[in-house]
């Protein structure tokens, strides 16, 4: 569900099934193709994982089990960088407003260019490079905890195993249940369809491009600040819920009307007189 706020109150919702222009399906797919591109890229130039923090993890194990020291720096750096870029997206959507959010996103976009610009100071062919690359998980860590939080795409754009895992559930529950999948079902699954696809589209130019020039990461910045600047933004209610909140919004309160006490519901009568009862000297 989202929330959100129309004329100072508050309205929870579930997501549109029908997002304005497909906006959640384009955001998605922006979103994956960069992650996609970007680990290609880092490890056909650098041998390291750009977005996906579990193949860095694998490498840092055998990096110890070889007893290759450096390299098993260089894979906790992309790891540690990839949890850094996490908790700045988190204090920027938390913490800060829009144009300090705005200044972040320089800040992550502004990682791409320095992998190419750092990386052929140095040498792409030295380790020096693979630590540079570094700077691609910061940017990744945080578009995946966006894409995350986002009320517009609500899954992983950086690494596919658990969006894999629910688009089998989801095509298990298509062909089984009675019914087939509910509307919102039926989203949600193709945006994972959208996702996958998109981050193997992204593989590939990422790869490809590695081979033509050195600054084969600085293209696809442009698409990191689209799709992360569309996440940034929340989704539009449908819009049946924004009349229901503008009505009740304009209807005034109605004041209680003061009580008239001829109209009151309670009733009193007079008791009878009770006389009291001769006591026995009376009576004698």
């Amino acid at each position: 569900s989202t929330v959100f706020r129309q004329n100072g109150i508050v309205v929870l919702s579930a997501m549109s099934t029908k997002a304005p222009a497909q906006r959640d399906l384009l955001t998605a797919s922006l979103a994956s193709f960069t992650a996609g591109y970007t680990t290609a890229n880092t490890k056909v130039r650098f041998n390291t994982f750009g977005g996906m923090m579990t193949g860095n993890t694998v490498k840092v194990g055998i990096s110890l089990e070889q007893q290759r020291w450096d390299w098993a720096c260089v894979y906790l750096s992309c790891i540690s960088l990839f949890w850094i870029g996490t908790i700045c997206a988190l204090y920027m959507l938390q913490r800060l407003g829009r144009e300090a959010q705005s200044a972040f996103l320089a800040i992550f976009c502004a990682a791409f260019i320095l992998v190419d610009g750092l990386s052929l100071a140095v040498g792409e062919d030295t380790i020096y490079a693979s630590f540079i690359s570094s700077l691609a998980a910061f940017a990744l860590g945080a578009q995946n905890l966006m894409s995350q939080k986002s009320g517009l795409v609500k899954a992983n754009t950086t690494f596919m195993t658990g969006n894999i895992q629910k688009m089998a559930e989801g095509a298990f529950n298509a062909c089984t249940r009675v019914g087939g999948l509910k509307a919102a079902e039926k989203r949600a699954t193709a945006l994972l369809f959208t996702t996958w696809i998109s981050y193997i589209v992204g593989g590939v130019c990422g790869s490809a491009l590695a081979h033509l020039t050195d600054w084969s990461l600085t293209p696809v910045s442009l698409l990191y600040v689209a799709g992360m600047a569309s996440m940034q933004r929340e989704p539009r209610k449908p819009q049946s819920e924004l009349k229901a909140a503008t009505k009740a919004s304009d209807t005034p309160k109605s004041e209680p009307a003061p009580m008239d006490p001829s109209a009151s519901s309670v009733v009193f009568v007079d008791a009878p007189e009770v006389k009291p009862s001769p006591t026995t000297a009376e009576v004698s």
